[in-house]
C-alpha cells in the first residue's frame, strides 16, 4: 500500500513523454510512498518505447482506444489511497503531491483541481492562463452544481471516492465532468474544490491557436454529451467578473485588457463553430 498512485494515460505523446515522465520522478514526496502508472493506448510513435525503457513507473497497455478507458486500466491496479491525475503532455511541479495532499486534508473535500500553466507562460497566452484560473475559482467555489466540471489532466480524488462514484464513464470526453458532477451531487459543491498550488505546466498550450482548438473542441464535446448530463455554461455576467478579478489581480494596462477581451470574444466564436459542428457529423461510437 502507497499514498499516492499517480495515473497517466499515454497516446502519441513521445515529444512531452520523457520531461513528464522526469517531473513525476522528481516530486518533493517519499519515492516510496507514491507510484506512477502510465499506461500506453495504442500509441502509434515511440511513446511506448519511451515507456518500456522509463525506470521508477509501472508500465500498462490499455487496448480499448480512449483516455478513461486507459485510466480506468490503471485505476485496476492502483494501490494509493489517494489518486493523482495528469496527463503525458503535461509537467508536475515538484510540489504537485504535496499540494494535492494539504488540499485533501480537509474532511470535506474529496476532489481537488489544479492550475494548468501554459507552456509559453508570456503575453496573450498568460493573459489567457490568469483568465480561466480566475473562472476555476469562481466555478469551483460556487454554489450551483450546473457550472461543476472537470479536467483529468490536474485533478486529486480520494480512492475511496473514486470506488464511490466511479469508474470512468469510457467515452471519447466529458467523463470527468461526469465523475465531478457525480460527487458534487453525491457529497455538495464543498466537495470539490480548486488549488492554485496544485500546478502542472501543459506542454501543448503553446499559442492563441491552441485556445482556440481547445474551445472549439469543448463547444462540439458539450453538444455531443448534453443529454447525459445537464450543464449551465456561465453567464455573460459570471464570465465578466472572472475577467475583471484576472486584470485587477493582475495589474493589466487597458491595452493588455483589450487584447484579452478580444481573444475571449474569439475563444467564444470557436465554442460556438464547435457547438454547431455536430449537426454536420456522425458522432464517434465512444
Amino acid at each position: 500500500m502507497v499514498r499516492f498512485s499517480i495515473i497517466v494515460p499515454v497516446y502519441n505523446t513521445a515529444a512531452y513523454l520523457e520531461s513528464c515522465i522526469a517531473a513525476l520522478r522528481r516530486q518533493d514526496y517519499p519515492s516510496e510512498d507514491y507510484e506512477i502508472l502510465m499506461v500506453d493506448n495504442n500509441s502509434t510513435d515511440d511513446s511506448a518505447a519511451i515507456l518500456a525503457r522509463a525506470e521508477g513507473i509501472k508500465a500498462l497497455h490499455e487496448p480499448k482506444q480512449g483516455s478513461y478507458a486507459a485510466r480506468n486500466c490503471a485505476l485496476r491496479e492502483a494501490q494509493g489511497t489517494l489518486l493523482a491525475f495528469t496527463d503525458s503532455d503535461c509537467m508536475p511541479e515538484p510540489g504537485w503531491l504535496r499540494a494535492i495532499e494539504r488540499s485533501l486534508e480537509a474532511p470535506r473535500v474529496q476532489v481537488v483541481l489544479g492550475y494548468r500553466r501554459p507552456a509559453m507562460n508570456r503575453g496573450l497566452v498568460k493573459l489567457l492562463s490568469d483568465y480561466e484560473a480566475k473562472k476555476d475559482e469562481m466555478v469551483f467555489t460556487s454554489s450551483s452544481p450546473d457550472v461543476y466540471y472537470g479536467f483529468t489532466n490536474n485533478m486529486g480524488v480520494r480512492r475511496a471516492t473514486y470506488d464511490r462514484y466511479g469508474p470512468f464513464v469510457e467515452r471519447h470526453r466529458w467523463a470527468d465532468t461526469i465523475f465531478v458532477r457525480r460527487v458534487v451531487n453525491g457529497e455538495g459543491c464543498q466537495a470539490v474544490t480548486y488549488s492554485n498550488d496544485v500546478c502542472v505546466e501543459h506542454g501543448e498550450m503553446d499559442g492563441v491557436m491552441s485556445y482556440y482548438k481547445k474551445m472549439y473542441i469543448y463547444g462540439r464535446s458539450r453538444q455531443l454529451y448534453k443529454n447525459i448530463m445537464k450543464t449551465r455554461s456561465l453567464t455573460g455576467a459570471e464570465r465578466m467578473a472572472a475577467l475583471r478579478a484576472c486584470l485587477r489581480n493582475g495589474d493589466y494596462s487597458l491595452l493588455d485588457a483589450g487584447l484579452l477581451v478580444g481573444v475571449l470574444a474569439g475563444g467564444m466564436a470557436a465554442w460556438s463553430l464547435g457547438s454547431q459542428s455536430w449537426r454536420w457529423q456522425k458522432p464517434a461510437s465512444t
